[in-house]
């Protein structure tokens, strides 16, 4: 298992921190915990592919938390994810 925080700022990021994602990896599995804006970047800086996410838990409908997803689902739709 591999665990990969993305994001662990607040409610806004700042330059060297990102709102809240973490990703967690077991076996081939993806997990992603949380998708706040700029998550998507943050996969792509990380050696975490969003094309191996099966699963995308939201804590709660704070956009801190989830306003990542739209930008995420259209790479993923892009990169012919279904």
């Amino acid at each position: 298992m591999q665990i990969v925080f993305l994001g662990t700022g607040g409610s806004w990021p700042s330059k060297d921190r990102n709102v809240s994602a973490v990703a967690m990896r077991i076996g081939s599995d993806v997990l992603l915990f949380d998708c706040g804006e700029g998550t998507q970047r943050q996969l792509m800086s990380s050696n975490v592919s969003f094309m191996k996410i099966n699963r995308i838990l939201i804590s709660h409908f704070h956009g801190d938390h989830f306003l990542g997803l739209p930008g995420l689902i259209q790479s993923m739709s892009f990169n012919n994810r279904k």
